[in-house]
């Protein structure tokens, strides 16, 4: 790969990074068309995409967990089950047609979406937290979210979101802890692929990592500067954009 094709995408990993990271669930969800459309192999763009959601949520979350915004303990219970699961989507994803997955895609981005467009009820605040009902809620999430987030190369935190926000009212506690979760099952995921491709450009995923870590750091800097409903405003205006990016393509 030359320098150019790995400048530019440099540029749109920092960016992007950034962009996502104030939302707490990684780029990849955007990154991993845009890597496909300029000539990466789907399965080596999901492979790079959760190497990216490693780096650049791994750097979020330390810079997040030191102003106490992550919930570990809640943010466990999501993530033992995500973290086993995503192995086993990034298997079925390797040998599933790329449409196929793409529709999948769709279908939980406009969950997501109606679930944060929705809003909560008061009462229904902390109604999951503590209780059975909330470690089931939570067990039975984090294991669909590590599978698809293995099977689309994506981390899983957008299934996350909806869920963690019936439990907590405060936005950037929400995001935080997603990309907590979210970074695992990434981790998870991408040491699956790496065990099931051939052909690695480890240039390609040097300037991912650079770059992941980079808009990581700005994505925490600027979610905790930010008043917690431009947070919210965010993560709704990155989903909206992603789906209908997505539609555009398979449609």
């Amino acid at each position: 790969m030359n320098s150019i094709f790995l400048s530019i995408i440099f540029i749109l990993t920092w960016i992007l990074s950034a962009l996502f990271a104030i939302a707490g669930v990684g780029a990849a969800n955007t990154l991993i068309p845009i890597y496909y459309s300029l000539g990466i192999p789907f399965s080596i763009a999901a492979a790079a995409g959760l190497l990216l959601n490693v780096f650049s949520l791994s750097s979020a979350t330390v810079n997040n967990g030191k102003r106490g915004r992550v919930l570990w303990k809640l943010g466990t219970i999501f993530l033992i089950p995500a973290v086993i699961m995503a192995p086993i989507g990034a298997f079925i994803g390797i040998h599933t047609p790329r449409k196929i997955l793409l529709w999948i895609f769709v279908a939980f981005l406009g969950y997501t979406l109606y679930n944060l467009i929705r809003g909560r009820a008061k009462e229904e605040t902390n109604k999951f937290s503590g209780n059975i009902k909330g470690y089931i809620l939570g067990i039975t999430v984090g294991a669909i979210a590590g599978f698809l987030g293995g099977l689309l190369g994506v981390g899983g935190g957008m299934i996350i979101l909806p869920v963690l926000a019936l439990i907590e009212k405060d936005y950037k506690k929400v995001s935080a802890t997603a990309g907590y979760v979210a970074l695992f099952s990434s981790a998870s995921g991408f040491t699956s692929y790496l065990f099931l491709l051939r052909g690695i450009s480890y240039d390609l995923w040097l300037v991912i990592l650079i770059g992941g870590i980079l808009g990581g750091f700005s994505g925490s800097y600027l979610m905790n500067k930010m008043k917690t409903l431009y947070v919210k405003y965010t993560i709704v205006s990155i989903i909206t954009f992603v789906l209908i990016k997505i539609l555009i393509g398979v449609i």
